[in-house]
């Protein structure tokens, strides 16, 4: 059993990257605001940093398979970040007045939370677990790196707090129904 306070924010990190914005391609026949489609662009790259990424089931029984499942989980966790960081970096700040600070914002969130999953794995990797006192002991400390990103809802959410990003978001069927899905943060019609 991994302790809470570390589960909750592995959780909520692969919620991020596995749920979410479910694959879905944005888009539609009539040309769309450049923003609506830049927003698109988003959605399709959350889908696919989360296509396939589940929290492992971990056996305290088994404590050595239970360390390394978790240090393979957070390691391709991190690298999951680091792509969609470079997908996000390619198609640069969206294309709204202001829409650079809020791309600034989405990454440099979106780099802390790669930060903290990296010294997590840092700091599970170099644990001696021998028995199931040593992964408890190994798990707490790797979850106090994650503490500082457990709320971290993911760029979406930093983006949609920008109200010409929201718009662009909701404007686009399928990126507005995934927000909503996934319970997007700001409130996907509740102008919160």
């Amino acid at each position: 059993m991994i302790p809470r306070q570390t589960n909750r924010a592995v959780g909520r990190l692969a919620l991020l990257a596995a749920v979410a914005l479910p694959s879905a391609a944005c888009g539609s026949s009539a040309q769309p605001p450049p923003e609506v489609d830049w927003a698109g662009g988003v959605c399709a790259h959350l889908a696919d940093s989360g296509a396939g990424l589940a929290v492992p089931t971990v056996d305290q029984k088994q404590p050595v398979r239970a360390k390394g499942q978790m240090v393979t989980f957070l390691t391709a966790l991190s690298e999951r970040l680091g792509a969609l960081r470079a997908d996000m970096q390619k198609d640069g700040a969206p294309p709204v007045d202001g829409g650079a600070a809020a791309f600034g914002t989405a990454l440099a969130h979106l780099d802390r939370a790669r930060t903290s999953v990296g010294q997590a794995v840092a700091t599970l990797s170099r644990a001696e677990v021998t028995d199931q006192k040593s992964l408890k002991s190994a798990l707490d400390a790797a979850g106090s790196s994650l503490k500082a990103v457990s709320a971290y809802k993911g760029p979406a959410d930093d983006l949609r707090a920008d109200p010409k990003l929201r718009k662009a978001f909701d404007d686009n069927p399928d990126c507005a129904q995934a927000v909503t899905a996934a319970g997007g943060g700001q409130g996907a019609r509740d102008g919160s």
